[in-house]
C-alpha cells in the first residue's frame, strides 16, 4: 500500500516536468522544419542571383580530322622517276629563302623582301597584279582572339578569282570556317597546310587580334 501511494505521489509530480519537456520537444521541431523551409526556399534565389559560368560546348574547337603529326609531307619529287635527279631538289630552292619561326619558307617575308617576284600571269607580261587593301575580322572565335584576313598579303600574288566564288562567296556570313575544315583541306586549308604555312601550331598567324578587354595572347 504504502509502495502504491509513492508511485503515485512520484506520477504527480513528474507529469507537468514530463508534459513540459514534450511541449519544448514539440515547438523545437516546429522551429526546425520551418528554419528547414525557409532555407530551401532561399537556396533556388541565391542560385538564381549567382551569375553562371558560359556553357561551353563540349565540341567548342571541333574534332580534328586526324591526329596532329609534324611528321615530314610525302615526297614533292616522285624517286622513282629515273629523270628525278634532272629536277632541283625542294631543299636547294628553299635554301635561299628566309625561314619562319617552325623552319619552313617565309613566303610574305621573301615578297617584302624582293627575293621572289610573283608574275600577274602566267603568260607573262608586265601587268601588276590587282592588290586590295582590305582587311576582314573575323570574330566568332571564341574565347580565342579574331582572325583578320589581310586581303593585300593575298592579292600580291593570287587574284581574285582564285577563292571567288568557289571557295569563298564573297558575302558576310556566307563562309562558315572551321579549325576541323581548315586542317581536312578545305576553306582556308585549301592552301594553308599545302604551299602557305600550316594552320597547325601557329594559331598567332591568323587569331592576331585581342577581343575587347582581352590580354595579348601571343
Amino acid at each position: 500500500m504504502a509502495h502504491a501511494l509513492q508511485d503515485l505521489l512520484f506520477l504527480k509530480r513528474t507529469r507537468p516536468l514530463v508534459a513540459a519537456v514534450a511541449l519544448v520537444a514539440g515547438a523545437l521541431a516546429i522551429v526546425g522544419c520551418a528554419v528547414a523551409q525557409d532555407a530551401s526556399a532561399q537556396a533556388p534565389a541565391q542560385a538564381q542571383a549567382q551569375p553562371r559560368p558560359p556553357e561551353w560546348p563540349a565540341d567548342l574547337f571541333g574534332s580534328l580530322p586526324e591526329p596532329p603529326t609534324d611528321a615530314p609531307p610525302p615526297a614533292v619529287l616522285d624517286p622513282e622517276n629515273p629523270d628525278h635527279w634532272k629536277l632541283q631538289q625542294p631543299k636547294d630552292a628553299f635554301s635561299a629563302l628566309p625561314a619562319d619561326a617552325r623552319g619552313r619558307p617565309d613566303w610574305m617575308r621573301a615578297l617584302r623582301e624582293g627575293l621572289i617576284q610573283p608574275r600577274a600571269s602566267v603568260r607573262g607580261g608586265d601587268a601588276a597584279p590587282q592588290v586590295l587593301e582590305l582587311d576582314i575580322l573575323m570574330k566568332n572565335t571564341a574565347q580565342m582572339p579574331y582572325v583578320k584576313f589581310p586581303h593585300g598579303a593575298h592579292t600580291e600574288w593570287l587574284a581574285c578569282t582564285n577563292c571567288h566564288d568557289t571557295l569563298f562567296v564573297p558575302k558576310a556570313g556566307a563562309n562558315p570556317t572551321t579549325m576541323p575544315k581548315i586542317l581536312a583541306g578545305e576553306s582556308c586549308g585549301t592552301c594553308h597546310a599545302k604551299v602557305a604555312f600550316t594552320a597547325m601550331f601557329t594559331c598567332e598567324r591568323c587569331h592576331s587580334v585581342p577581343q575587347p578587354g582581352q590580354q595579348r595572347w601571343w
